[in-house]
């Protein structure tokens, strides 16, 4: 089990659980309306990468950028 900081949000200090965490980006990403989906699911990552949300935007912007016709 990984355990980080999270990024700077009010309600959860000190240590979390990733798995635990990321729950709610799975459930976010079965919304119907594809780009709340999406952009829900990436949110919930974000917050569980904690302080190391800058690496998982850089993968995100990298796998954007490999998509045919962008």
């Amino acid at each position: 089990m990984a355990l980080t900081h999270p990024a700077r949000t009010p309600h959860v200090p000190g240590l979390i659980s990733q798995p635990h965490f990321a729950l709610p980006a799975v459930t976010a990403a079965a919304d119907p309306s594809p780009l709340k989906a999406a952009l829900d699911a990436v949110w919930h990552a974000l917050q569980t990468y904690g302080e190391h949300y800058p690496e998982l935007l850089a993968e995100i912007r990298c796998l954007c950028a490999e998509q045919p016709g962008s």
